[in-house]
């Protein structure tokens, strides 16, 4: 009998461990979803911002309104583009550096790419040397 518990038990625990790993899964691809969406997006302001300079240029017509509102919308995605790949690097165990935007795992002081000192390890090395003095 205690045999068949154990599979029983380990049968479950693989299905829960799976089911977790799943959700994690949808939420990275969801995340990216919206990060493509929200570039499109940002696409679509540059593109309209070039359209009504393009206009001004050739026409004399004033869209100085319209930019103004276009570049605060740009602004606004790519604050929405940041977050949510931050929520991505969280979710993937990783960070963002500073200096080059790259998605680095967590193991690293610096980025590997730029050289920049990673804010995150920084934070936890400090943790680190708290802890090793007290």
């Amino acid at each position: 009998m205690a045999l068949w518990e154990d599979i029983a038990k380990s049968a479950k625990d693989a299905a829960a461990y799976t089911v977790k790993k799943t959700e994690e899964l949808t939420s990275i691809a969801k995340i990216k979803m919206s990060i493509r969406s929200e570039e499109n997006n940002l696409d679509k302001c540059f593109s309209e911002i070039g359209s009504l300079y393009y206009a001004y240029q050739r026409q004399g017509e004033d869209h100085t309104s319209e930019i103004a509102a276009l570049l605060m919308e740009a602004d606004q995605v790519k604050e929405k583009i940041k977050c949510l790949r931050d929520s991505l690097a969280k979710l993937q165990k990783s960070v963002i550096c500073p200096g080059c935007s790259a998605q680095v795992t967590t193991e690293y002081e610096f980025c590997p790419l730029c050289g920049a000192k990673l804010k995150d390890a920084a934070t936890s090395g400090e943790q680190k040397n708290t802890d090793d003095e007290a």
